[in-house]
Order: structure tokens, then sequence, then C-alpha cells
């Protein structure tokens, strides 16, 4: 935004990012409808990115009244503060966790079924900035995208980096799947296309990049990046997705930090194929970075699939 001459404000909780030329302002807590008046003043667009997001271990445990301050309460006082202020548009990046994780693929046309405290309190979240801006000035888009990967990003990506470098045995020889995530960089272009769009929009659309990888895949390419050889086990999925149970259990009942979860283990052996078709189409968006191209200047290897490795 600011190479392109936008004026920006952000917003942190604690200690303020290293961003010179961005006007930092703290905030505690999303839901508090005292500090967005005078944050919000003079604003054009509005990029709700902040949440309470999934974590594994004892983070995993019941957090529903969290998930539903921070989440919900959050995004309905700020789309509120966004209508009385003027906001020309919001743009909320909500997550296809509110198709749940028992679906294969998503389109257009899927439902909404979310399984975890985070994914409905999303889509509870959605639902609350609908109804907020359903009258008044401020338009609004909703954005779902997969699991995000860049330079430093958390979660399973991560993990799975930190669990090549090991040069353990992987238990994914067995695993024959294919996800979509998109490179953040991407994700960025394509928030930006939604900021310059010139006519209103009132619409949800699911987001990706075309960067739909297999495990296995990510994992050749983590190994070849890192040069660790990594040697694949045959476990049985039924096991995999076993050991998540188990996870749960000892998260939830004998408080147990495993680092293993079912929320976790579905993200590494699932299949979950998001089509954006419908975004391209409507914003006329193509990804200035392609799937493949963009993991190999992230972590320093293409993912090849096996029918057309050497």
């Amino acid at each position: 935004m600011l190479a392109q001459g936008v004026s920006v404000r952000g917003t942190y909780r604690g200690k303020p990012p290293d961003m010179p030329g961005v006007l930092w302002s703290p905030v505690q807590q999303l839901a508090d409808p005292q500090q967005w008046p005078d944050l919000l003043a003079g604003t054009d667009a509005v990029v709700h990115l902040a949440a309470l997001v999934h974590q594994g271990g004892s983070a995993s445990r019941d957090r529903r009244s969290e998930f539903q301050y921070v989440n919900v309460e959050g995004t309905r006082v700020l789309a509120r503060a966004c209508r009385d202020a003027g906001v020309r548009r919001l743009v909320f990046l909500s997550s296809v966790s509110v198709h749940g994780r028992g679906v294969e693929r998503i389109d257009e046309g899927s439902p909404e079924h979310p399984e975890d405290d985070y994914g409905r309190s999303k889509l509870a979240a959605e639902e609350a900035l609908r109804a907020e801006l359903s009258r008044g000035v401020t338009d609004w888009c909703i954005l779902r995208p997969p699991l995000v990967y860049g330079h430093g990003s958390p979660g399973n990506m991560s993990r799975l980096r930190a669990l090549v470098a090991s040069g353990l045995p992987l238990p994914f020889g067995a695993v024959h799947n294919r996800r979509s995530f998109i490179f953040v960089d991407n994700l960025v272009d394509a928030i930006m296309t939604v900021l310059r769009f010139p006519h209103d929009i009132h619409a949800t659309y699911l987001l990706t990049d075309g960067s739909d990888f297999a495990t296995r895949e990510l994992v050749s390419a983590l190994s070849s990046g890192s040069q660790r050889r990594v040697r694949l086990l045959n476990v049985p999925v039924p096991l995999l997705r076993g050991l998540g149970r188990a996870g749960d259990f000892g998260a939830r009942v004998l408080h147990l930090e495993t680092g293993l979860d079912s929320h976790s283990i579905d993200s590494l052996i699932g299949s979950l194929i998001v089509d954006g078709a419908r975004f391209r189409r409507a914003f006329a968006w193509q990804p200035p970075v392609a799937g493949a191209q963009a993991f190999a200047l992230v972590y320093g290897a293409r993912p090849c699939p096996p029918d057309e490795r050497p």
C-alpha cells in the first residue's frame, strides 16, 4: 500500500511493528467501541485481518467464549463503527474453515458447515458484518482463503518445514491428497484489487491462486530446498487420524500439549481443493506469482507432482 502511495493506518497490540510510513495506533480489544470513531475518522477503506486463530496443544481446548468475543463481537463492533464513520468499503478476511473439514472440494455452491470453534466464529463474524452493513454507505467484501504461506508464516507449513529440517522419518508415505494454498503476496494483491474496484460490492468470495499441492510434494520440495534427505514412512491414514483424535483428548481432558490434534493432522493428510474462479471473473484478477514459482521463492524449491519428476 505504501509503495502505491496509499496513506496507511495500522493497529497493533503490544509493541508497534517496525514499519516506517504507517501511522500505528494501539488497539487492545477489537470489541471496544470507544476507540473506533477517532481511528476511523477520514478513513476511506478498512481491511480487517485481526482474529483469534486455531492453535494446537493446550490452546486447542474449549475457547468458545474467546472466539465469540474476539472474532464475532470484534467484527460486529468494527463493522458498525465503519458504517457510522461513513467508511466506503470494508474488506474482511474470513476462512474456508466456514465450510468444514470433511469436504475435499469447495466451490461457490458448497454449504457452510464449520466444525470447530474457529470456523463457527468466522461464519458468525461474516453474518454480523452483513447485518451491520445492510444499511448505510459502507459496502463490503468477504474473502475466504485457504492456508496462507510466505516468509515467516506460522501454522502447519512452518511445522512441516521444521519436521523436514529435523531429518526424522515422516509418516506421509501413504498420504495421497491435494490441498489449496495461497501465497501471501497474491493474497495482498487480491485485497488491493478489491480496494481499487470502482463499483459497489456486497459479496463473499472464495479466494485461491492455484497453489494446489500434495503433502508428499511439499515434503519433497522442502527437503530439496533445505538439502535434507527425508524418508517417508507408509503409515496408514486411519492411524494418523487416530493420533489426531488422541491429541484432541489429551488437550481437552488431560491438558497435555502434544502439538498434534485433528485440525493439524487433517491439514497435512486431507484433501481440500478450493475453486476461486468466481473471484477471478468478478475482478478480472490473475495472481501475479504462479503457485509453484511462489513456493520456490519462499522455500527454495518448486513442488513437483510425481508424474513430472525426473
